[in-house]
């Protein structure tokens, strides 16, 4: 009996022993790791900060940006004839970006698959825009009808739908183009 009583408490020992040089390898590698996350994260490029005039290079297109506006009545670049606008519901305001996109790819590009941007307002309320295609016929037409011939450039234009609010304070708002999974920032105020 005291063999077996022996061999029990020899047991329990290196069993307590063993969970505790494993507890501690656990949080060396798990602090060896929080380190590693830490020193990618240091990395990692920063987002790339364009403005108007700038030319954002993508894999199969080139985006030119002409400009960023607040407005409530998107209008194209040709309004001596009919067209289409593009008015903001009540309460709200556009943002209004317009840009050139030249295919560089050897295949039609769909309008609606090019960009996406996104407008951040006062650190944290973001608002998705959505594409649109001038036409010199009728103004403006669906970006997922439409889309750009090789080595043909088309005006478009990305609207993003804001409270009104938006447009009446000075409170931070910049826009988030993304291409090609890569991040650009353009900074309204």
């Amino acid at each position: 009996m005291k063999k077996v009583l022996c061999f029990f408490v020899l047991s329990v020992m290196f069993f307590t022993v063993g969970c505790t040089a494993n507890q501690s390898a656990t949080k060396d590698v798990f602090e060896e790791s929080t380190v590693a996350e830490g020193d990618k994260k240091a990395e990692e490029p920063s987002i790339q900060v364009i403005s108007a005039g700038d030319v954002i290079t993508g894999t199969n297109c080139e985006i030119t940006i002409k400009s960023v506006n607040l407005s409530y009545d998107v209008l194209p670049d040709d309004t001596s004839g009919f067209y289409t606008h593009y008015p903001a519901s009540p309460g709200k305001v556009l943002v209004d970006v317009d840009v050139d996109v030249k295919n560089t790819a050897k295949q039609n590009l769909s309008c609606d698959e090019i960009m996406k941007v996104t407008a951040d307002y006062n650190d944290g309320y973001t608002y998705t825009g959505y594409a649109i295609v001038d036409d010199s016929t009728a103004g403006f037409t669906y970006a997922n009808i439409s889309q750009v011939d090789p080595l043909e450039t088309k005006g478009m234009r990305y609207l993003i739908d804001c409270p009104e609010e938006v447009e009446q304070t000075t409170n931070p708002l910049f826009l988030i183009f993304t291409l090609d999974q890569k991040d650009y920032k353009f900074v309204i105020r």
